[in-house]
C-alpha cells in the first residue's frame, strides 16, 4: 500500500470500490441482528407475561442455558464482549486482533440471548462490530494490503451504525469524529459510500423508514430556548453519572472470580427488574416510542430514567454482549420528558413536547460519548427531524461542556482505555494485520511542532514521513521541510506504535 500512496487515485477507486461489497454485508448483518432482537422483544414479552412459580422456573433455566452460552461464546471470542466500538478502534490502531467468524458468531448469538433475557443494552454498538468484523473478513478474502483493510474496517464500522439506526450522514461523522477523531478522504468516502450502501439495505429488506416514528412539527420558539439550556445541564449532569455508573460496576464485577456468582447476579437482577419494572428491560425502543407518543406522569418517568440509569451500566458493567446508544437515548429522551412534566403548567409548551425528547436525546448522547457533531446529525436522521437544528447544538453544547466541567472521560476513551489494560486481549504483533499502518492527520491549532522542521521534531516513536499536502499540492518531504498550520500529513508507523503515535499528532 505505500506505493499506491504514489497513486491515491487508484487507491482511492480500490478503496470506494470495496466500499460497495463492505456497506452491502455490514447492512445484511445489521438487519439480521436488529430482526433477531425484534423476535426476542416478542419473545421476552411472553416470558415475563404471568408471575407465578412455573415463570420463574422457566426463567430460571433458561438464565442458567444462556449463562453457560454467553461464557463460552466470551471464551471463544474474548473481544465480543460490549459494545464492540472501542475494539474496533484498537484494532484500527493495531492494538487488537479480531477474529471475525467468532466475533460475529458471539454478537448475534450472545446479544440475542441477553436481549430475550432483558439485559437493557442496545443493537448499534454490536452493529457496528460486526460492520467491522465482516469488512475485515472480506479484506483478507480478497488479499488487499493490511493498511487497506484498516480503512475497510473503518467502513464496515459506519456501514454497521448506518443500517442500525437508518443514519447514513451519522456513519459518516462516527467515523470521523469517534474512530479516527480526525479527518481524512481515506475515512470519510469509503464510509459514505458503505454507509449509503448499507442503509440502501436496510431499506430493502426492512422498510424505508426512519428509526423512530416520532418527529418535530413545529420548532421551539427563541423565546423557549433557555428550554434546550436546562436540558443540556440535566443531561450532561446524567451522562457524567452515566459514565461514572459503568466503570464502577465493570470494576465490581472484575473483583467476582466466580463466573457462576457473576452470571447469578446479573440473571437474578435481571429476572427481578423484568417482574417488577419490565418496561426497563430490552435496548427501550418501543418505549422510547410510547413515551413520545402519550406523556407519563412525572414520576413514572423519573423511574424510568433511574432504572434505565442502573440498570444499563450494571448489564454493561458486566462484559455481556451488546450496546449502550439505544438505551442511552431512552435515559435522555425521559431527561427531556421530565423538564417537560415540570413546565408544562406554566409555561404553555404542551405542543412541544416530542422537542423535549429529541433534545433530550442528543443532550445524553453529547454528554456520554462526546462526539458534538455525531449526535446531532444521529438524532436528526432517527428521527426526521431538521426544523430546529438551533436548539439541539444549544442542547449538545451545553451538555458537552458541564461534561468537561464534571470531568469524566467520554465512555467509549475510557473503555477503550480500560481494553488496553487487559494484556489478554491486546495482539503481540497483529502479524496478520501487517507490521505497519499508514495514517494521515490533519495538522491543527495548538500542536507544539507547528513551525518545526521534521529534523527538530521529537516523535515519540520511529516514523516515516510519507507525504505533505498543503493547499492542494503534494511534498516529498525532507528533513528541511516545516510542518505548517493545516498540513495533510501521511505517515508510516510500526502497528504497535500506531496508539502513541496517534495521540502524537491529535495533542491527546
Amino acid at each position: 500500500m505505500k506505493d499506491d500512496f504514489n497513486n491515491k487515485g487508484k487507491l482511492i477507486f480500490r478503496i470506494l470500490f470495496d466500499s460497495l461489497i463492505v456497506g452491502t454485508f455490514a447492512g445484511l448483518f445489521s438487519v439480521l441482528y436488529r430482526f433477531v432482537i425484534m423476535k426476542m422483544d416478542f419473545f421476552r414479552k411472553n416470558l415475563y407475561s404471568e408471575f407465578n412459580l412455573k415463570s420463574i422456573l422457566v426463567l430460571i433455566i433458561l438464565a442458567i442455558i444462556i449463562s453457560f452460552v454467553i461464557y463460552i461464546l466470551l471464551k471463544w471470542a474474548p473481544l465480543s464482549g460490549g459494545s464492540g466500538i472501542p475494539q474496533i478502534r484498537g484494532e484500527i490502531l493495531g492494538k487488537f486482533k479480531m477474529d471475525e467468524v467468532p466475533t460475529l458468531t458471539s454478537k448475534i448469538v450472545g446479544g440475542g440471548l441477553g436481549n430475550l433475557m432483558g439485559f437493557s443494552l442496545g443493537r448499534e454498538g454490536p452493529s457496528i462490530q460486526m460492520g467491522g468484523a465482516a469488512a475485515k473478513f472480506i479484506g483478507k478474502a480478497i488479499k488487499r494490503p493490511p493498511d487497506e483493510i484498516k480503512y475497510m474496517i473503518t467502513a464496515g464500522a459506519a456501514a454497521g451504525l448506518a443500517a442500525a439506526f437508518n443514519a447514513p450522514m451519522a456513519g459518516c461523522i462516527f467515523a470521523i469524529e469517534e474512530l479516527h477523531k480526525s479527518y481524512s478522504k481515506f475515512v470519510l468516502l469509503p464510509s459514505l459510500v458503505a454507509s449509503i450502501v448499507a442503509n440502501y439495505v436496510s431499506f430493502v429488506i426492512m422498510g424505508a423508514e426512519t428509526s423512530f416514528s416520532f418527529f418535530v412539527t413545529k420548532s421551539l420558539p427563541m423565546k423557549l430556548i433557555w428550554v434546550a439550556i436546562l436540558i443540556g445541564i440535566l443531561t450532561g449532569i446524567v451522562g457524567g453519572v452515566y459514565n461514572y455508573l459503568i466503570t464502577k460496576f465493570q470494576d465490581l464485577f472484575k473483583k467476582i472470580n466466580s463466573k457462576f456468582l457473576k452470571y447469578a447476579l446479573l440473571m437474578g437482577v435481571t429476572i427481578i427488574i423484568g417482574f417488577t419494572f419490565f418496561e426497563g428491560t430490552g435496548g427501550g425502543h418501543g418505549l422510547l416510542e410510547k413515551m413520545a407518543k402519550g406523556q407519563f406522569p412525572a414520576k413514572y418517568i423519573l423511574a424510568i430514567l433511574l432504572v434505565k440509569l442502573f440498570y444499563t451500566t450494571f448489564c454493561y458493567g458486566s462484559g455481556v454482549q451488546g450496546g449502550i446508544f439505544l438505551p442511552v437515548l431512552v435515559i435522555g429522551g425521559s431527561c427531556g420528558a421530565l423538564i417537560f412534566s415540570i413546565l408544562q403548567n406554566n409555561f404553555g409548551i404542551e405542543e412541544y413536547y416530542v422537542n423535549f425528547i429529541i433534545l433530550g436525546m442528543s443532550g445524553i448522547l453529547a454528554s456520554v460519548v462526546r462526539s458534538p457533531i455525531l449526535s446531532v446529525i444521529l438524532v436528526s436522521e432517527m428521527t426526521s427531524t431538521f426544523e430546529h437544528l438551533i436548539a439541539l447544538s444549544i442542547v449538545v453544547m451545553v451538555s458537552y461542556y458541564v461534561a468537561e466541567i464534571l470531568k469524566v472521560a467520554p465512555i467509549y476513551d475510557t473503555l477503550f482505555e480500560r481494553q488496553l489494560k487487559d494484556k489478554n486481549l491486546l495482539s503481540p504483533k497483529e502479524r496478520e494485520l501487517g507490521d505497519y499502518s499508514i495514517f494521515e492527520y490533519t495538522i491543527t491549532d495548538g500542536l507544539k511542532f507547528i513551525g518545526k522542521t521534521l529534523r527538530d521534531i521529537n516523535f515519540p516513536k520511529h516514523i516515516i514521513i510519507m507525504s505533505i499536502e498543503r493547499e492542494g499540492v503534494e511534498i516529498v518531504p525532507t528533513a528541511d521541510d516545516i510542518i505548517l498550520y493545516g498540513d495533510k500529513v501521511t505517515v508510516l508507523v510500526k502497528a504497535e506504535d500506531a496508539l502513541e503515535i496517534d495521540d502524537f499528532f491529535k495533542n491527546e
